[in-house]
């Protein structure tokens, strides 16, 4: 119910001063959540019931409680059972008066018998250790980056459920012990703004209303749940804003029966998750309403979803109305709108009719414990009868009358004639406790034990039964018991994942790094639901600590096989230890390195030893070898390489000397060439000095 209380500081224009009607439509949806200052982050704001006139909340109210009423009504034959099976369980002390004075009041405890079973053995299971919860990982993992998101998300929540919320153990061991009785059980889980933190609550009956008529609690249209407020509770609540100060009934309960002083009177509030059209536009919108029972006022009106739930429709597209307000735009039409859903149901027996409650076993066995109680009370009945007798005395009998006591092989005189003694007195026509009448007790015993997996083993299994049968037998009569604990721990699955998703909203990452001693725990990639799902630790196939120790000491007689077959048996032992619940196991079985392992082996085996410097002396030569062998290829390919260089070597002196061969006959050519020349030009000068 409670959410983040909020501090309204808007600031009032002219226009919202001078006008007070009421927004319509996305205006109103939007106008029911307050902004971050970046406009990112919408927090709804901890009570728009003041935002509607009065004509509007009355009818809130009306619907609030007629709904409730109809809700109430649909349980009636449901909830008559649960009063008739409890009423069942109460021992009484006094005796009857009839068919008279003193009468047998015997009731069977058959009812409380299998309850108090089937609870022993779930919360042993479901609660045995401090680990509550796990991660199991959705999807493929090669690098194991969502194993170990799961790790630090499973031990951050076992942290919340055992520290943070101490009474979450408490409570949930209660529903373990009510749920066999009523069948159904509810979880509410949420942010609770006065203690700062997540919290479930528990909501057992008769503190709660639902239609029988639907099929789960995502179609419903209304659970409602009761709270008893003191006159003070209701007056903080008011004068911390989250409830209307308005006039209210105080002090006055439809059920109060029982006298109580004024300080001590308490005022009933139905609290209704439900539906209501406040904007206007035909569509209902998903509330949380707080309601006065007997006057129908509403206190408290709070929304059941948040903006990005909210789908809207608008110039030929759909937003959610978070991107629509950080725009600033309010048109468009509602399509549709997310409720939240922090409702979690824990159901026993599914109903045989159809009914959305759960039976328990108050629904199955009142009708057989009833006629036990009444087939043993007349037994009884009979056996004092034909114990105490009594009868008739003939008018001629004179004997003075009055009550006489007789110590046990004592006679005493009559002064009565034997005839007359014999005559005179006619005692009852009473009979023998009815051997029949026992038969079908102890057959409607049988048949409630046998209904509800509760049969005493001791009778069946014999003092050297084999180790085969009797798991056979544990494991038949836990059949019924493992599929109930199978639903309990899928509804324990739906409230983790519900914790989970308020934690990825209110935990501070400082926080998660803080508790988990981890200052690289990304807080906002762990948290991320599509990657892993959280379910309890407990095994849903409810193997009880019985069963479990026979299973090991089936193992414990394998152990001589095993260490003929050069088997390690301590993991055998150490797991029966633990299973006894030894408190030696850690001394037994200490933590070993490798080198006192070593130490151990070549201890416990002498001739280990010789073996070991053989094979150390083998692996020696080998390696010897090996590095002769590398010595030798990388000598090789050294004279590889060095006839390599040579012949390179040599051929680029090769090429040197033709090169310079080849510019020495270049050299010559040119100077012959230079020298013709030379010779011609002088001839032509000579000629020319000639003419």
């Amino acid at each position: 119910m409670e959410q983040i209380p909020v501090k309204i500081e808007a600031e009032e224009t002219e226009e919202a001063e001078d006008s007070n009607e009421t927004p319509e439509g996305i205006e109103l949806l939007a106008s029911m959540f307050i902004p971050s200052p970046d406009g990112t982050v919408f927090v709804p704001a901890p009570n728009i019931a003041s935002m509607f006139p009065e004509d509007i909340l009355m009818k809130v109210g009306r619907q609030v409680k007629e709904g409730y009423e109809a809700d109430k009504d649909s349980m009636t034959d449901w909830s008559e059972l649960v009063e008739f099976g409890l009423d069942l369980v109460k021992q009484e002390t006094q005796s009857k008066s009839t068919p008279w004075e003193g009468a047998a009041n015997f009731k069977s405890p058959e009812l409380m018998n299998a309850a108090l079973k089937f609870s022993d053995r779930a919360s042993s299971e479901l609660l045995r250790s401090y680990d509550i919860l796990k991660s199991k990982v959705i999807g493929s993992d090669p690098s194991n980056i969502k194993m170990e998101q799961g790790e630090r998300v499973a031990e951050f929540q076992n942290w919340q459920l055992n520290v943070e919320m101490p009474e979450w153990r408490d409570e949930h061991e209660k529903l373990i012990y009510d749920l066999p009785y009523t069948g159904s059980v509810f979880k509410k889980t949420f942010f609770d703004a006065q203690l700062g933190r997540n919290t479930s609550s528990l909501i057992t009956y008769p503190n709660f209303a639902v239609s029988q008529d639907i099929d789960s609690l995502s179609r419903a249209r209304r659970f409602s749940e009761t709270h008893d407020f003191s006159q003070n509770e209701v007056i903080e609540k008011q004068r911390q804003g989250i409830w209307l100060d308005a006039e209210l009934d105080l002090g006055s309960r439809e059920d109060d029966g029982a006298a109580e002083s004024e300080a001590d009177k308490f005022t009933t509030f139905i609290e209704q998750q439900g539906y209501y059209d406040l904007d206007g536009d035909g569509y209902e919108e998903p509330y949380t309403f707080v309601v006065q029972e007997s006057t129908g006022e509403v206190v408290r009106i709070m929304p059941r979803f948040e903006p990005k739930d909210v789908l809207i429709k608008g110039d030929g597209r759909a937003a959610t109305l978070d991107k629509l307000m950080q725009s600033g735009t309010t048109d468009g039409e509602v399509v549709r709108i997310t409720a939240e859903e922090n409702i979690t149901k824990y159901g026993f027996i599914r109903d045989p009719q159809g009914g959305f409650l759960d039976v328990g076993y108050t629904h199955l066995l009142s009708a057989i414990v009833s006629g036990t109680n009444t087939t043993t009370n007349q037994l009884i009945d009979s056996g004092t009868l034909s114990n105490r007798q009594g009868g008739w005395l003939s008018k001629e009998f004179r004997k003075k009358m009055g009550s006489s006591s007789f110590k046990p092989g004592e006679f005493k005189q009559t002064g009565v004639a034997a005839i007359d003694l014999q005559q005179g007195i006619m005692t009852l026509p009473i009979k023998e406790p009815s051997q029949t009448l026992f038969a079908l007790m102890q057959f409607m015993i049988g048949s409630a034990q046998e209904l509800a997996a509760s049969t005493d083993l001791k009778g069946t299994l014999g003092a050297n039964a084999p180790v085969g049968t009797t798991l056979a037998l544990i494991d038949e009569q836990l059949q019924g018991t493992g599929a109930i604990v199978k639903r309990i721990y899928r509804s324990m699955s739906a409230e983790f994942r519900k914790l989970y998703e308020l934690n990825a909203k209110f935990i501070e990452p400082a926080q998660y790094q803080e508790i988990l001693d981890d200052q690289e725990a990304d807080f906002r990639q762990d948290f991320n639901i599509r990657g892993m799902d959280i379910v309890p630790v407990a095994n849903p196939e409810i193997s009880t600590k019985t069963q479990r120790t026979i299973m090991a000491q089936a193992e414990l007689s394998l152990v001589p096989d095993l260490i003929m077959m050069g088997k390690d048996p301590s993991p055998i032992m150490r797991n029966f230890l633990e299973v006894i619940g030894s408190n030696v196991t850690d001394e037994m079985f200490p933590e070993e390195t490798p080198d006192v392992l070593l130490q151990k082996l070549l201890s416990e085996n002498p001739d280990l030893q010789s073996l070991i410097l053989e094979e150390q002396d083998r692996l020696d030569l080998i390696a010897a070898a090996q590095a002769d062998a590398v010595e030798r290829e990388q000598s090789r390919q050294d004279a590889e390489l060095a006839s390599k260089l040579d012949k390179e070597a040599s051929e680029v002196s090769k090429n040197e000397a033709t090169t310079i061969k080849t510019l020495e006959e270049a050299e010559t050519e040119n100077l012959n060439n230079d020298v013709t020349t030379y010779t011609t030009a002088l001839q032509l000068d000579s000629q020319a000095l000639q003419q």
